[in-house]
């Protein structure tokens, strides 16, 4: 159940800012890549949303002080986005550069996902049943492990964020029959179409279906981007030819104007998120979760823009990057059920021993995995 803090919140939060600023800040070195999206930008992107998403479970589910770790807290829907984004970002770079035939994509793609979630999800089972005592229906545990999860219940499903797992698998398992080589954008338009027919109208009974709605054009959008940036030895790309000589030629101001309107743009908008504060917005678009979705995907392009053009790389964030699925994977059931430093330490030191643990477990993680994932390549060869 959630815990209310007795300690002095708004002291905490300053000091897991103050930390988190002191770590981004030494963690900063000089990039030494030109390339307009290259991986080291797109993990420090993966490492930004995990933790937008971490703070929010911190202060939304943990505990019922909800001012904890605000402003960090307050974007983690961004977060989201930013991880579909990536993902139909990766997926569509590498259908453009090595088309696959569709079993061959759920043989060589969507089984990844599926086994560092099968492996968590057995840990969690087994972990509830021995040391809790908690013990789940088989038909619960069964479409657990299909990845169905129609609910986001924090403290009643084996893990509240696996609602993405179900939306994220969606995606996975509609991109390779519906993603043209020639025509992305039309892919980008159809799978668009399809989550957003979803999660209007939840035809499948999705008991938090407010999640999914929330999250159903990020995903199209890095299909786009993937189309826009493609880049050919028989033809050159204008668009990224233009993006690096602004990136890498521009030693004036305009490079650092542009990154300070986008930063602008982050801080405003993600105070002012919810359709309340758009009443114009919602008059055109009509629903307010569609407003919502709009300004959390308007702070996720602010902040592509933002780490596409600064030329510094950040060692932090790259490594909760790496390990940014994993610790999806894991965060929640820690904090929810195993959390042991809120009993004993100031809140703002149970929060930064959770981060270390994150990436020590994930590391755990990534080490089961790796030969499992190795073996399965082997095979689908």
């Amino acid at each position: 159940m959630p815990i209310t803090l007795t300690d002095n919140v708004a002291l905490s939060t300053n000091i897991v800012i103050a930390v988190l600023l002191t770590v981004l800040f030494l963690t900063f070195k000089k990039s030494q890549h030109t390339d307009v999206f290259p991986i080291s930008v797109t993990q420090e992107l993966k490492g930004l949303g995990i933790l937008t998403v971490v703070f929010a479970h911190f202060a939304y589910m943990k505990v019922t002080n909800p001012e904890f770790l605000f402003p960090l807290s307050i974007i983690a829907g961004v977060g989201v986005d930013l991880f579909l984004f990536m993902s139909g970002y990766g997926l569509s770079v590498g259908m453009l550069k090595r088309p696959m035939p569709v079993l061959d994509f759920y043989k060589r793609r969507l089984i990844k996902v599926f086994i560092p979630f099968w492996i968590t999800l057995i840990i969690i089972f087994a972990a509830d049943a021995i040391f809790l005592k908690i013990y789940y229906p088989l038909p619960y545990m069964v479409q657990s492990f299909l990845g169905w999860f129609p609910t986001a219940l924090g403290f009643g499903d084996v893990n509240s964020p696996f609602w993405y797992i179900t939306w994220m698998i969606m995606f996975y398992a509609l991109f390779p029959i519906v993603f043209s080589v020639k025509r992305p954008w039309l892919s980008a338009l159809i799978l668009a179409v399809i989550a957003t027919l979803i999660g209007t109208y939840n035809p499948f009974n999705l008991g938090d279906n407010w999640l999914h709605r929330l999250h159903t054009l990020a995903f199209p959008m890095g299909i786009v981007a993937a189309w826009l940036l493609m880049e050919t030895k028989d033809k050159e790309n204008k668009l990224v030819k233009y993006i690096k000589e602004f990136r890498n030629s521009s030693t004036g101001i305009m490079r650092y104007l542009v990154i300070a309107l986008m930063f602008a743009i982050v801080v405003y908008m993600s105070l002012h998120t919810t359709a309340n504060h758009w009443p114009i917005l919602t008059s055109i678009l009509g629903k307010g979760f569609y407003v919502e979705q709009f300004t959390s995907l308007v702070i996720m392009m602010a902040f592509i823009v933002i780490f596409s053009l600064k030329k510094l790389d950040n060692k932090f964030l790259a490594i909760y990057g790496v390990y940014s699925f994993e610790v999806y994977l894991i965060h929640w059931p820690l904090i929810g059920r195993y959390d042991i430093f809120f009993d004993y330490l100031p809140s703002w030191a149970a929060v930064t021993a959770w981060l270390v643990v994150f990436i020590i477990l994930s590391w755990v993680l990534q080490k089961l995995v790796t030969p499992v994932s190795a073996w399965v390549d082997k095979i689908a060869k």
